[in-house]
């Protein structure tokens, strides 16, 4: 019996020493709600039904870690996967056509040079993005995203084969730098075209540079993003973007805007750019309401025939607890439409619960 207990002693020492080396958390987010979609241009305005994952905060699992290598560098990684609580996908089982399993896996050093990692990223665009708004992060019922545009939440919001940059915090100023090959082109010889890029195939990349600040009440971001695109005439396959966001947070109401602006050298009309903006409200109802106003307004100049949208959103959230929310909120999408389609101005209601772990 003695020998049994001095056994699992040992077991556990072993034990404890094994997890003291990497801290290693479980976390995530669980979303579901109901929404009824009204499509006002089609006939009869027709209303469908889903019970949809994923329409406040994106449902995902993810597992994090730390190791403290001594001298104040740590070792770290993060694995995160997107889940659709709603079918049997499991995880990293999201089943649109845009998303991927796999949302961030990343491994790095961070330490008092600031932080640098390499993997699939959650890029600094996607960052600014979800900061800019109450509702940034909110792909189901936040009013800049479904307004549409911009690459800042489109191909370069997350990033294949990426690594970053982030410096520690100087009075509130962070800067942060991704440099991500979306697509890798095997090498070749170099064609005799005087159109084809130098060296043959040219990788599909993204550099995003972007600053933040945040102190006190105030919250303030830039950021500037280039895609350039796997073709040989790279003259004419630049995607460029900036944007600006700033934010006062006033205790009884909360106020913060977006401004995006984005040209394509290859756009359908020359010169042409496509600009987006949005405001956010926010106000506090006791300790645990907070009632949310978006608008949001998108206007297409780089596409002939494209269209122009604009975006209103009204929510409310109750915190049951502090990982617990209950929300509900509504949509109105206004679709002005250069050649004529029918049937995309669209009220969304949705209904819901969000639980984070």
């Amino acid at each position: 019996m003695q020998k049994k207990l001095i056994a699992l002693a040992i077991a556990g020492l072993a034990s404890t020493a094994a997890f003291a080396q990497t801290n290693v958390t479980i976390y995530g987010i669980a979303d579901m709600a109901v929404l009824g979609t009204t499509h006002l241009g089609a006939a009869g305005k027709q209303t469908q039904f889903n019970v949809n994952s994923g329409v406040l905060s994106t449902s995902r699992i993810g597992f994090k870690g730390v190791e403290d290598l001594g001298n104040g560098l740590k070792a770290l990684f993060v694995l995160e996967y997107g889940l659709n609580v709603d079918d049997n996908a499991g995880i990293g089982g999201l089943v649109t056509s845009t998303s991927t399993n796999g949302r961030q896996q990343f491994v790095g050093l961070t330490g008092g040079f600031g932080t640098a990692v390499a993997g699939r990223l959650q890029t600094t665009g996607l960052d600014f993005s979800v900061a800019a708004t109450a509702l940034g992060g909110s792909t189901g019922i936040g009013a800049a995203y479904n307004a549409g545009g911009g690459t800042l939440i489109t191909s370069a919001s997350r990033a294949n084969n990426a690594v970053a940059y982030i410096s520690p915090s100087f009075g509130g100023v962070t800067v942060a730098y991704n440099h991500a090959r979306l697509t890798e082109q095997a090498a070749t010889s170099q064609a005799a075209s005087a159109t084809t890029s130098i060296g043959g195939n040219t990788d599909n990349t993204a550099n995003l540079l972007s600053v933040s600040y945040a102190n006190g009440p105030i919250t303030a971001g830039a950021i500037y993003t280039k895609v350039v695109a796997s073709q040989t005439n790279l003259a004419n396959d630049d995607v460029k973007e900036w944007g600006l966001r700033a934010g006062y947070d006033f205790s009884v109401v909360k106020l913060q805007a977006l401004y995006q602006q984005q040209k394509s050298e290859a756009a359908a009309v020359a010169g042409g750019k496509d600009k987006k903006w949005a405001v956010s409200v926010t106000v506090p109802v006791g300790a645990k309401v907070g009632v949310i106003a978006e608008y949001a307004a998108l206007n297409v100049g780089s596409t002939a025939g494209a269209d122009n949208v604009k975006v209103g959103t009204l929510a409310a959230t109750y915190a049951l607890s502090k990982r617990t929310t209950a929300y509900a909120g509504m949509v109105a999408k206004r679709v002005q439409s250069d050649v004529g389609a029918q049937g995309a101005d669209t009220n969304i209601y949705a209904t819901g619960l969000r639980h984070s772990f």
